[in-house]
């Protein structure tokens, strides 16, 4: 399994679209990091489908300072239809000055899929606009 930076690349709504159909193919589980403790809805939404939820500092992509909630999702074409309905995930524009990160409708909680194996497919450490994927993931 190799593991690609993948930012910038969902920027476009079209694209994100088509990630989330082949995630759906392949996803068993996620992992929701509530980053922003008042941007709940997906857990509001999804609460029956919850696996387990524990305060971390580290999870796919990120490493804090201060410790986060994790749920762990099951995933469902219920999930997947929710997904849909943001622009995307997180925007990454590269200009003289860098990267910079664009908030979305989707906000800065960060998001990772795992295929049956619990192996990540995706994840986002969303704030910062950062993608990394699977390599198989698109093929």
């Amino acid at each position: 399994m190799k593991l690609l930076g993948y930012t910038g690349k969902l920027n476009r709504h079209a694209d994100y679209l088509y990630a989330v159909k082949l995630l759906e193919a392949k996803c068993d589980r996620i992992e929701y990091v509530l980053v922003d403790e008042d941007d709940t809805e997906l857990i509001e939404q999804f609460q029956d489908s919850i696996i387990s939820v524990k305060a971390q500092n580290k999870w796919w992509g990120t490493k804090s300072a201060g410790g986060s909630k994790v749920y762990t999702i099951s995933a469902s074409k219920e999930l997947f239809r929710y997904l849909r309905k943001f622009e995307t995930f997180c925007k990454c524009v590269t200009s003289d000055f860098g990267d910079n990160a664009v908030r979305t409708d989707f906000g800065i909680n960060d998001i990772a899929f795992f295929d049956k194996n619990e192996l990540p497919l995706l994840f986002t450490t969303t704030h910062e606009g950062y993608i990394t994927v699977r390599s198989d993931l698109f093929s």
